[in-house]
């Protein structure tokens, strides 16, 4: 099965991103329901482990941005760079279908 955008954000699939500087993968978290936050999406991607005790999120993962991936790829790119900005170094990603 191929995993697309939808299924990462309807929580059929989940992806995780390794990282040169961790020992252990993190987890990439999309949210779907506007509800969770009120009338508008509020937050559309954080990238953590509770491990590393580290955080953080996306461009379009912000709070004040409304904004939502619409390719994998579009995802891909833009926890590369939410990365670089935190001197990490992506490894590779892993999805998974649920």
């Amino acid at each position: 099965m191929s995993v697309t955008i939808k299924d990462l954000y309807d929580e059929k699939a989940t992806i995780q991103v390794k990282f040169a500087e961790y020992p252990q993968p993190f987890d990439v978290e999309m949210i779907n329901e506007a509800s969770r936050y009120g009338d508008k999406l509020k937050q559309d991607c954080k990238i953590g482990s509770w491990s590393a005790n580290r955080y953080f999120r996306t461009a379009k993962g912000e709070w004040n941005n409304d904004d939502r991936y619409k390719t994998i790829g579009g995802l891909k790119r833009g926890i590369i760079a939410a990365a670089k900005e935190r001197n990490l170094t992506v490894e590779n990603f892993t999805m998974t279908a649920n």
